[in-house]
């Protein structure tokens, strides 16, 4: 085999291996209750800016459909705890704490149609590392 058609090869697979590590990013699991937990949080300091069905905020972007979904594209859940720590909620960034962010990640998750399972999302974001914000 030639040098440059083992290059185009070589060159393939690790683009086709990177395509799949990419595909198979998925969200972090969660559970029920840290779904619920993260829904009393969302309302008690997201909401009035996100809106109640957190697409229908006045003051703040759309945290479910298209719109969100093209935005989170490439990044992370990793790239989300961080941003919600850094950012969220505008007035006192960080405020809420590592937890809460946690939970507020599995409340948007499940309303994004993503089913809870039995483990729940770490407050710290780098044990997310890798994992797709949603689907």
């Amino acid at each position: 085999m030639s040098p440059s058609v083992r290059t185009v090869m070589l060159g393939l697979a690790g683009a086709a291996v990177a395509a799949a590590a990419h595909a198979q990013a998925q969200p972090p699991a969660f559970t029920a209750d840290q779904a619920k937990r993260g829904q009393v949080f969302y309302f008690g300091a997201c909401s009035m800016c996100h809106g109640d069905s957190l697409d229908d905020g006045q003051f703040a972007p759309a945290l479910k459909g298209p719109d969100h979904a093209a935005y989170w594209s490439g990044r992370t859940a990793e790239d989300l705890l961080n941003y919600i720590a850094a950012n969220m909620p505008p007035t006192q960034p960080g405020a809420l704490g590592a937890q809460a962010n946690a939970d507020i990640m599995a409340y948007l998750l499940q309303s994004a149609g993503q089913a809870p399972g039995d483990k729940e999302i770490p407050a710290d974001p780098a044990a997310v590392r890798g994992a797709a914000p949603t689907r």
